[in-house]
């Protein structure tokens, strides 16, 4: 009988302190994390392990019992957004997608038209819009094997009915320093590197006309 009592006294405290696993489709897995990888998450479920594609899922919990300290916000793993490969704006109620535009290149005049190249998106003004003082934070999540540093912040001239990059006499056009930092499993932040004036910006991978934009406000 102690023996008994002392097993079921074990499960229920291991059960208590189950991490919280959340899927994208509003399922909740309870259960201890194992680890896992850029495509795979293991989870203990009811002393079986199950495996969960890492694109289905959309945050870990852990339990408290687990936390560095007494003070400290429960511990969770960020899975980044629903879609890899796209830079998304961190919001205070989750992911805020940027508008996205195909850049196409352009030179100037100049002699035998071999002025500076730009590159131009349609429209002046982006309609996904941030002000100043508002702390900027993208996040995208790579498949495996991609490189953070693809994505480069560039800075926008709005004109009439179209908005490009700074002139260039050869390679990309000129781009703004970002801070990247790894967050979890192929997920990563970008963080402009200083304050942003208002105006019209863009990130982008450099291997793609593929241009994420924003524009700032005072």
């Amino acid at each position: 009988m102690i023996g008994r009592f002392t097993l079921l006294a074990v499960v229920f405290a291991l059960s208590s302190h189950a991490d919280t696993l959340r899927l994208r489709n509003g399922s909740i897995v309870n259960g201890t994390y194992l680890g896992g990888t850029a495509d795979d998450v293991r989870f203990s479920v009811n002393d079986e392990v199950q495996h969960y594609a890492r694109a289905d899922v959309a945050e870990i919990v852990f339990s408290s019992s687990n936390a560095p300290a007494a003070n400290s916000e429960t511990p969770r793993i960020d899975m980044g957004p629903d879609i890899a490969g796209a830079p998304f704006l961190r919001g205070s109620a989750g992911y805020i997608p940027l508008e996205r535009e195909i850049g196409t290149m352009s030179r100037g005049g100049g002699m035998y038209g071999m002025g500076a190249s730009v590159y131009r998106v349609q429209g002046p003004r982006s309609p996904v819009r941030v002000r100043q003082g508002d702390r900027l934070v993208f996040v995208v999540r790579l498949n495996r094997g991609g490189d953070p540093r693809q994505f480069q912040l560039y800075r926008l001239e709005s004109r009439m009915g179209y908005r490009q990059t700074q002139p260039s006499m050869g390679g990309a056009p000129p781009a703004l320093p970002v801070t990247i930092n790894k967050i979890g499993d192929s997920v990563y932040e970008i963080t402009p590197a200083r304050a942003l004036y208002p105006g019209e910006y863009a990130v982008s991978p450099m291997n793609s006309n593929e241009s994420y934009c924003f524009g700032v406000d005072y």
